[in-house]
């Protein structure tokens, strides 16, 4: 088989997995999930196959995605290093791209899954998390625990990790040598260095010149 083909609707043998279970939480409110309902996804393998519309769910908290096939819940056997991701239904314009690889000492290993908002000269990613936290609330005994969710945001260039939420000082920092194209850009679509999509189309716009 060669290694760019690509597997209509449901994987192969090869890549069936285990039965998947996301964990007993009854004692803690919320859910470890990213998104409830299952999503369409493109899932590829370290070997370059891509699965294509497969319905895939992800496990925050275990930074763990799985798949639905006949309506049992399955683990991947072979390794997934990236899945496309598509949040509505019908509309494939939209995708969330998330990848395997990436590494920040004392922060994140390369066996995690990070959205990937844009690569090239400057990438740019985003881990996603959720932790369980505790809180104490009025009239209720004891500790009260939820998930929670959490986010953390890595801009890499010439090999050196910066990691900080979009703002207008990082962009200028990052896109320095460029800067004055970008921030006319910028200007010219009344984009804003806060807002995480307008931080990333500059740095995409970056990449490009």
């Amino acid at each position: 088989m060669s290694l760019a083909a690509k597997a209509q609707v449901y994987l192969t043998d090869a890549a069936t997995g285990k039965p998947y279970q996301t964990g007993i939480y009854s004692d803690i409110q919320g859910s470890p999930l990213l998104f409830e309902d299952w999503k369409v996804s493109h899932a590829t393998d370290k070997y370059g196959t891509t699965f294509l519309d497969v319905m895939i769910r992800f496990d925050l908290y275990n930074n763990k995605f799985f798949y639905n096939y006949n309506g049992t819940s399955y683990t991947f056997v072979t390794e997934i290093t990236e899945f496309e991701l598509f949040p509505f239904f019908g509309d494939t314009s939209t995708k969330m791209i998330f990848k395997k690889g990436f590494t920040v000492p004392d922060k994140l290993t390369p066996d995690k899954y990070v959205q990937v908002l844009a690569e090239g000269k400057v990438t740019a990613i985003k881990y996603l998390y959720k932790t369980i936290d505790e809180t104490t609330e009025y009239n209720v005994p004891g500790k009260v625990k939820n998930f929670g969710s959490r986010m953390t945001y890595y801009f890499i260039k010439d090999g050196v990790t910066t990691s900080q939420k979009p703002n207008s000082k990082l962009l200028a920092e990052l896109l320095k040598d460029k800067w004055a194209a970008v921030d006319a850009y910028m200007k010219q679509n009344s984009m804003s260095a806060k807002n995480e999509d307008d931080c990333i189309r500059a740095i995409a716009y970056y990449n490009t010149l």
